[in-house]
């Protein structure tokens, strides 16, 4: 299978919202922008080069061993000439540089580790020469305290001086900027003794024949806002450290490379919390790196949710925490702010903080706010704690009041958005891009205009809610918002079904017609159960048709649409994770053989990448007219949401349905012949923890059982209650077979 590469010329390395980007050679102030050492979105190294006698060393080799460690190894001198192998040159003397010194005779091993505060570089040097040698080692350091917003849109919209001394280390950089306070301070130890010099920092260094030195240099960012102790950041590493240990393990005996992406996809998971804020808000993460070092509230939610069973939903809960500290309850145009929304992005480089653009706390986002009323409800599955519920009420029931009195402006029954802010987003649904609604033939649609999976989100949202209030006593309530979401599914499947297109419309304009169009939104109108059983199974075949599944996964528009574009963002790419989504509908209302289809083609797809991360975003060409499908330019990888889509894919495929109020795990595993076997270690449902073996028997029909347990917790095999495939002789035959394998 062919290996693909999404921004090649870049190697990164994160922990928490220390962010480091270098080129392949291990450097930072060359051609590539980006490049740098970030602390919460503020470049504070703009330039990191390592020199000796003020020449780079030749690099023979580069390694991402973590999500939190970079390596890279290098020689010097190299040669000048190269005519074979060993030296390159006949003879028995090794050829010499100007200084003296052999050619390959410096050994060099460079490995940068990432803190949450703090960047860290250990240098192992070697001289492998038969002669002593002397070289001046240093590194070249800058700093230019940008906005990462601006390295990667290649502009500076905010720019100040940048001071240069030595007080109370041995380089600190300060940017003189009244508002932005901001200063790099670097240290270096080992042995030898460092110097400041112009353009960085260097020592001499005299190594014997086979005599080596270990250096190490420290970089520490310093905010003044916030500013995080030594005690803060090893409480953060400790509680980090113990979360992430804690995480369920899924092995796949029988398919080692499902079992390598699962594993993969989890440990980048793991790697993205912020680290930052109160004790429980610290597993709230970010988005994605390097575009997206932030917490992004739609990202976020979507993430935790889909991973829910890897934690028992903990980091979901911070997530949920964070945000509902963050619900507003104002008017505000620059910020899209409305009495109950929740933010879309909450970002920390200098243009928020300075204000030049409105995300230091941006609302405009309606998929955020339902999506976490959605996520509470399965928050609740996993825990079965009242406590954690009543923790999070008030904001869900605030979030449906706005819906309600804002999100449905007209009163006409839907929701539909339209942005005040000057700098804000046009777009407000699950496709935020500015190009991302189109009418038939092409042409933008203007605003205020409604989306259908908008629609689909804010149904399933009152539906849940109905059934959360109902479990905290709330009965006239529950009877309200039950009924509110049923008649929100009849008027939707009565405007928005489309029969000829077997699929329903994009959205609504702002005069109420109707904009066709065949897009990948209808399968996350399937996952929420807006409509009707009548229409899904010819959805479904839509779904599958050539023209909108490409092979590895649905595209976000039809290949027929006069505006496709196989690496636009929205109007023809692919996106994982909302194919994960499309995965769990299909399960849901038991379209098996489908979920298996798009599952194979989403494993598949990650294979295609290193370390199994997916590209938020790939092209839409046809598996079958090309290897690989394409990318969206600068597309970020890795992605958290993308990484968390296949610990869903895996939840859907094993039918995970957890009922933790009645210490209950309903599950319905469909196990297809390229993975026989799967066991979950660890799952925490409630407050018991199991190990978990699902398989595939001779005659291809799926089991599960409990292998180890502890606390209270059982097991029971059934469909999903919504299931269309599923009738009582299929109910009755999964629950004999529970009690056969009980």
């Amino acid at each position: 299978m062919a290996q693909v590469y999404v921004r090649p010329e870049l190697l990164q390395a994160w922990h928490g919202q220390s962010l480091l980007v270098v080129d392949v050679h291990g450097d930072c102030g060359g051609r590539e922008s980006l490049a740098g050492y970030y602390f919460r979105e503020t470049r504070h190294l703009r330039t990191l080069r390592l020199t000796l006698d003020g020449r780079a060393p030749w690099l023979c080799q580069a390694a991402a061993e973590s999500p939190t460690v970079l390596r890279f190894d290098y020689v010097h001198p190299e040669i000048s000439e190269f005519g074979g192998g060993g030296t390159g040159q006949s003879g028995h003397e090794a050829p010499v540089d100007a200084r003296g010194i052999p050619a390959r005779s410096l050994d060099l091993s460079v490995r940068y580790d990432i803190g949450i505060a703090e960047l860290r570089a250990s240098l192992a040097i070697t001289n492998r020469a038969r002669q002593p040698v002397r070289v001046e080692l240093g590194w070249t350091l800058d700093a230019d305290f940008a906005d990462l917003q601006e390295a990667l849109g290649g502009r500076r919209e905010q720019e100040a001086g940048v001071c240069r001394d030595e007080a109370g280390c041995l380089l600190r950089f300060r940017y003189d900027h009244p508002e932005l306070p901001f200063e790099t301070r670097i240290s270096a130890g080992g042995e030898c003794e460092w110097r400041a010099v112009d353009g960085g920092v260097a020592t001499l260094l005299s190594l014997g024949p086979q005599q080596s030195a270990t250096v190490v240099l420290v970089v520490e960012p310093r905010d003044y806002d916030d500013p995080l102790a030594a005690a803060d950041v090893a409480e953060r590493e400790s509680a980090w450290r113990a979360w992430r240990d804690g995480l369920t393990r899924a092995t796949a005996p029988g398919n080692a490379q499902v079992e390598a992406i699962l594993a993969a996809n989890v440990r980048d998971l793991a790697s993205f919390p912020l680290l930052q804020g109160r004790r429980d808000e610290w597993l709230a993460p970010q988005a994605g790196v390097p575009a997206y070092p932030a917490l992004f509230g739609r990202d976020a939610i979507t993430a935790t949710w889909q991973a829910a069973f890897v934690d028992r939903g903990a980091a979901l809960d911070a997530t949920l925490t964070r945000l509902g500290r963050l619900q507003t309850d104002r008017i505000d145009d620059w910020h899209d702010e409305q009495p109950g929304r929740i933010p879309f992005q909450v970002r920390q480089g200098p243009l928020a903080r300075l204000d030049l653009n409105p995300y230091a706390a941006y609302y405009a986002d309606f998929a955020s706010p339902l999506l976490f009323v959605l996520s509470l409800a399965h928050l609740y599955s996993w825990t079965g704690e009242k406590e954690c519920l009543a923790r999070h009420w008030d904001t869900a029931r605030r979030i449906l009041d706005w819906a309600r009195e804002y999100g449905d402006v007209d009163g006409d029954g839907y929701l539909e958005y339209k942005t005040r802010s000057t700098r804000g987003t046009e777009n407000q649904g699950w496709r935020d891009s500015g190009d991302a609604i189109v009418y038939e033939d092409g042409r933008p649609v203007p605003a205020p205009l409604g989306t259908c999976e908008l629609q689909g989100y804010w149904f399933a949202a009152q539906q849940l809610f109905a059934v959360l209030s109902w479990a905290m006593g709330a009965t006239e309530d529950a009877r309200a918002y039950w009924h509110s979401a049923l008649e929100l599914k009849a008027r939707f499947n009565r405007d928005w079904w489309i029969d000829d297109d077997r699929c329903v419309a994009l959205a609504l304009d702002a005069n109420k017609r109707v904009v066709r169009g065949v897009t990948s939104s209808a399968g996350q109108c399937l996952a929420t159960g807006i409509v009707d059983d009548e229409h899904l199974p010819l959805l479904v075949g839509r779904l599958f048709a050539p023209d909108l599944f490409s092979g590895w996964g649905v595209r976000t528009l039809s290949t027929a649409h006069p505006s496709y574009n196989p690496i636009s963002y929205h109007l023809g790419g692919v996106w994982a994770v909302e194919n994960a989504t499309i995965v769990f509908g299909l399960r849901r209302f038991g379209f098996d053989a489908r979920a298996v289809e798009l599952s194979r083609a989403l494993f598949d797809l990650a294979a295609l990448y290193p370390d199994h991360r997916v590209p938020e975003c790939v092209g839409g060409h046809a598996r079958g007219e090309r290897p690989v499908p394409g990318a969206y330019p600068r597309a970020n990888a890795p992605q958290l949401w993308n990484a968390s889509g296949f610990s869903l894919v895996a939840h859907s495929l094993l039918g995970l349905q957890p009922v933790a109020p009645l210490g209950l795990l309903v599950v319905d595993p469909v196990l297809p012949t390229w993975l026989p076997e799967v066991v979950l270690h660890d799952l925490r449902l409630g407050g018991a923890v199991a190990t978990l073996r699902f398989w595939r028997d001779a005659g291809g029909d799926s089991h599960a059982e409990v292998l180890h347990q502890r606390g209270t917790f059982r097991l029971v095999k059934q469909p999903p209650p919504e299931s269309l495939s599923s009738g009582v002789r299929d109910r009755l035959g999964a629950f004999i077979d529970g009690l056969w394998h009980r």
